[in-house]
């Protein structure tokens, strides 16, 4: 079933890459993407959508917002986005709801800014960009939500174009339905924040569907 979800998980993505690519050609032929590359042309945004979500059965999935990745030196974009997603976390542990933090192996989850970082009560895992699995081994996350009855995740943190993709189609896959709010994504280049925004809105494999953009001010309780 793990190596299911993986294969799943690893062709949705390539689909939806093979989309976004393909979506601003403007003819057919031999040609590699790499000769393409200068015809491209973004597609319209995505429609960003107000979502209410229910405490008792949404978690809040806050990923990798360390010391090491967000900084103004590597990534100033997820400095910018530390203070809209540090609210939505006091929100959200005001409501109740389930929250939980991811860092990646070997960095403690210590190293996460003191603003957006763990309470001593709240679960962690330690993956690298699907936070389901760490290698061929299940994190347990699968099970926390499970076990706490969760239907629905909002996912922030940094990188937008790896722990938010690959986790949030991972939790579609499950059949969840995912909530992003893509002023709490971030990277450390625009082109890579708005594919992932495409490839999460528009992924193929039953990912699209599950799969809402938001902003943060637009998530009620």
């Amino acid at each position: 079933m793990k190596s299911t979800y993986a294969h799943l998980l690893r062709t949705a993505i390539l689909a939806g890459l093979v989309a976004i690519i393909g979506a601003g050609a403007t003819s057919v032929s031999a040609q590699t993407i790499i000769e393409e590359w200068s015809t491209v042309k973004a597609p319209p945004a995505p429609a960003l959508k107000p979502v209410t979500v229910d405490p008792k059965t949404t978690a809040l999935l806050v990923m990798d917002l360390l010391k090491q990745g967000c900084n103004d030196q590597r990534r100033p974009r997820c400095v910018a986005s530390i203070s809209a997603i540090e609210k939505l976390i006091a929100a959200a542990r005001a409501k109740g709801m389930m929250v939980i933090f991811s860092t990646i192996p070997p960095i403690s989850i210590g190293d996460t800014l003191a603003a957006v970082a763990p309470k001593a009560n709240e679960p962690v895992v330690v993956a690298w960009v699907d936070k389901f699995m760490l290698g061929n081994k299940d994190t347990g996350l699968e099970k926390m939500l499970k076990d706490k009855g969760i239907t629905t995740v909002i996912s922030v943190g940094t990188a937008s174009y790896g722990a938010v993709l690959y986790t949030s189609s991972a939790a579609a896959l499950r059949g969840l339905n995912v909530v992003v709010p893509v002023d709490g994504m971030s990277s450390e280049d625009l082109y890579f924040d708005q594919a992932s925004a495409w490839l999460l809105a528009k992924g193929t494999g039953g990912i699209g569907p599950k799969v809402t953009l938001t902003k943060i001010d637009m998530i009620k309780f």
